[in-house]
């Protein structure tokens, strides 16, 4: 192929090529200075790189993948097709400047031409094509389509016309050089520009002409643009769709931020958390900025969908614009934020999981409540007993510890699993925990777990006591009573030896497996339905088939935050088979069923139940039993259900199976 097939740079324009140089560099200069104004909210200063968390693998899986934005295929799809068609279109405006500016004026050579060229122009044909596409599509959906919380603004349509112009100048600019210089032997590979060409030369036009005043107008449009990036929606590709994904948080998704020692910094500042924008991490306050308002989180929240005050977008939304208008020093509650919408979090996490600018908004609104409960003020009387009732009988609901006592031994005697011995050795202890302890319908998971373990000839004992592990303290905010029964549950476990800790409770399994770290204690930790799953594998237990209709809930502290979804539903189609009913909102987009957060123990009295909600839905797949992992779950599915539908952890569930042998 004759290798002088290239681009002729700057056809048509040789003579005013310089304003191009001069726009490039006012563009940069104020799109970086729009960077750097929100960089200096972030950070208020500049952070040391050992606070960064560089996370280039969590970029190019979780950004540069859409992973994430194509969940919501139809819209997910458009948004890729823009991404990729743009990416395209940048590293081909790059490649020809490369040429330009550096290999023909320093090297005396050139890259883009013959084979290489007509690749090149296939490339961006392509490209520019899919992000047409995509634009419309995006325009189409948010005309006609769009989902129910998604904000509708004129700015929105704007954006997406202003990018649409971009793309049809520049083609219109291909196609003049196109019908210039190249018509007779570029072929398909400018399909777009070609096909464009015949239709401006049977117009007779002056091309010269014409190119002059759209190249001024593509290119001032496009260097305006890249310039307006940080200052308006745009600025998610930077914020969000790079810097979140580069800087991650420095610990689990599912674990929260704690203190080494809160007590220093409550006698320092006189509490913990956050009361002002100041007290939110530089990661919490770059999320703000990240924020696209897709409206994902809120459309997936189980308390907006019961007609509670949260909607997460709208919180991270009205905590921008207090950032936006510089009150660091203000308090947030109640002057920027009700104190309900903070209180409405069931800390779920589906929010979390849902957006795709990887914004954290369950550990922003934890760090509030913690301001919140240090001053103690605008807090549910309700969860102020909750940690009350921690610091006085070592349980949130308030019962008296020597009932603890008794209600082990009598686990103990009904299960044949005995009270660990500090002179042995076991396998699994098994924490029992408070909903399960105390709650006369739970305690049934924990005698027939022990059951099946003993039967399956597991080494497994139980502690003569516990406290509370210390989640609801923490979900509430209350940090420093968290610490204190971390330190008891440290004492009192470092007692006992024992290779793994078996928790039936996925908040108790979580906080043990990640949020017990911080203080130094690192456990093993399985949740029962994983041991329960093994043992069925190994055929160490065997169960009787039935063809009773079954549907699973999803706790969202051991689906959504842990990704353990395969092992209770195994447990469950150990008895049942192909009778175990899905949910329409299952597995990662579980609809909680409303106790997590703390909100076990308080009730924010605004709209519908959360539970009622999640049962309804179970009702519908015509399922008999309502299986789940989870204490909490077990009991808000019950209330709803009042006896209508059975519901049963998966433990009763396996081990009455098991019973009818």
């Amino acid at each position: 192929m004759a290798q002088d097939i290239g681009i002729e740079h700057f056809i048509f324009v040789k003579d005013i090529e310089f304003i191009v140089y001069i726009s490039a560099v006012i563009s940069i200069a104020i799109f970086l200075y729009g960077v750097y104004l929100r960089m200096i909210k972030w950070f208020d200063g500049f952070p040391s790189l050992s606070s960064l968390n560089l996370d280039l693998k969590q970029f190019i899986g979780g950004s540069l993948t859409q992973l994430k934005v194509l969940r919501k295929p139809a819209v997910g799809s458009a948004h890729a097709l823009v991404f990729y068609g743009f990416i395209i279109l940048f590293i081909g405006t790059i490649l020809r400047a490369l040429e330009y500016d550096i290999t023909m004026k320093f090297l005396g050579t050139r890259f883009l031409v013959g084979s290489n060229y007509l690749i090149f122009k296939l490339f961006m044909n392509i490209g520019g094509l899919i992000a047409i596409i995509g634009l419309v599509a995006l325009l189409i959906r948010r005309l006609g389509f769009k989902s129910r919380y998604l904000p509708d603004r004129p700015s929105d349509y704007i954006l997406i016309i202003t990018l649409l112009i971009i793309l049809f100048t520049g083609f219109l600019l291909d196609s003049i050089a196109t019908a210039s210089y190249r018509l007779g032997w570029i072929g398909y590979f400018d399909f777009i520009g070609v096909s464009l060409a015949y239709i401006l030369l049977s117009l007779n036009l002056d091309l010269t002409s014409l190119y002059r005043g759209l190249w001024l107008f593509h290119m001032f449009i496009s260097l305006a643009s890249a310039a307006l990036i940080p200052y308006t929606k745009l600025g998610h590709m930077v914020f969000g769709g790079i810097f979140n994904y580069i800087f991650r948080r420095p610990y689990h998704k599912s674990a929260f931020k704690g203190y080494k020692d809160p007590e220093a910094i409550v006698d320092e500042k006189g509490y913990l958390g956050a009361l002002s924008l100041k007290d939110l991490s530089w990661k919490e306050r770059m999320d703000l900025d990240a924020c696209i308002e897709c409206s994902r989180c809120t459309d997936v929240c189980p308390a907006t969908e019961s007609g509670k005050p949260l909607s997460p977008m709208h919180l991270i939304l009205d905590l921008r614009s207090v950032m936006n208008r510089g009150d660091f020093e203000g308090e947030l509650v109640p002057k920027y934020i009700d104190p309900d919408v903070l209180w409405s979090c069931v800390t779920c996490g589906a929010c979390v999981d849902a957006c795709p600018m990887n914004i954290h908004h369950v550990e922003s609104i934890l760090d509030i409540r913690k301001g919140l409960i240090s001053k103690g003020e605008d807090v549910p009387e309700d969860a102020l007993n909750v940690s009350y009732n921690l610091m006085r009988y070592g349980n949130p609901m308030g019962y008296d510890p020597m009932d603890r006592v008794k209600i082990i031994e009598e686990i103990s005697s009904e299960s044949g699993v005995e009270i660990a011995d500090e002179s042995r050795e076991y396998e699994y202890i098994y924490w029992i925990g408070c909903q399960t302890a105390f709650d006369p319908n739970n305690r049934g998971i924990a005698i027939s777990t022990l059951k099946l373990l003993r039967k399956a000839g597991v080494d497994v004992a139980i502690l003569p006591d516990e406290v509370c592990c210390g989640e609801p303290a923490r979900r509430i905010g209350d940090e420093l009573m968290y610490k204190e029964l971390v330190e008891m549950n440290k004492e009192n476990l470092m007692r006992y030896r024992f290779k793994k800790l078996v928790v039936n409770c996925p908040h108790g399994y979580n906080v043990f497996k990640h949020e017990y770290r911080e203080y130094g204690i690192e456990l093993d930790v399985i949740h029962h339905s994983q041991l329960l799953s093994k043992l069925v594998r190994e055929g160490r237990l065997k169960p009787v088939k039935s063809d009773t209709k079954v549907t699973f809930h999803d706790p969202c502290f051991l689906g959504r935050w842990n990704g353990v979804f395969d092992d209770p539903r195994d447990v469950v189609k150990s008895v049942v088979g192909d009778s175990l009913i899905e949910m329409p909102r299952n597995r990662e987009n579980s609809f909680c069923c409303g106790a997590g957060g703390g909100q076990m123990y308080y009730e924010v009295k605004k709209g519908r139940r959360i539970s009622s909600i999640r049962f309804e839905e179970a009702v519908k797949t015509g399922a008999k039993v309502i299986c789940t992992a989870c204490p909490y779950c077990k009991v808000m599915l019950s209330a709803e259900s009042k006896g209508e539908v059975e519901v049963k952890d998966i433990s009763e569930y396996l081990s009455e199976s098991i019973d009818r042998e």
